[in-house]
């Protein structure tokens, strides 16, 4: 008995075989855009004269990166407020706990703004 084609094979298309590995259809890289800061040619930064510094356009400011912020854990303000605790019990000065890690907190925070100048 003669095999029955499918519907696919009856109009003329070939059917891939079911074990066949099928090659993955290429897709197109999606282009990405990058944006670059404008940068004044050098005849822009001289000081203009005359009437064409009436006329000028002032220079566009760079953009600069901001810096993150300093960022003190937890674990540094309490070892440098232990410290802290300590000289201020060893020289019998008054002060808590809660004192002392303030005072910690300041200094680390002054430590890291001589670092980041």
């Amino acid at each position: 008995m003669p095999k029955k084609k499918s519907d696919k094979e009856a109009r003329g298309k070939k059917e891939p075989a079911r074990n066949a590995v099928t090659k993955p259809k290429k897709v197109s890289a999606a282009k990405t855009l990058v944006a670059i800061p404008e940068t004044a040619a050098p005849a822009e930064l001289a000081p203009a004269k005359g009437k064409a510094a009436k006329d000028a356009k002032p220079a566009a400011k760079k953009v600069t990166a901001k810096k993150p912020p300093v960022v003190i854990s937890i674990d540094d303000i309490a070892l440098r407020a232990y410290f802290i605790a300590e000289r201020r019990q060893k020289l019998g000065w008054p002060g808590d706990s809660t004192g002392d890690w303030v005072e910690a907190e300041r200094q680390l925070r002054a430590e890291a703004k001589k670092k980041k100048a």
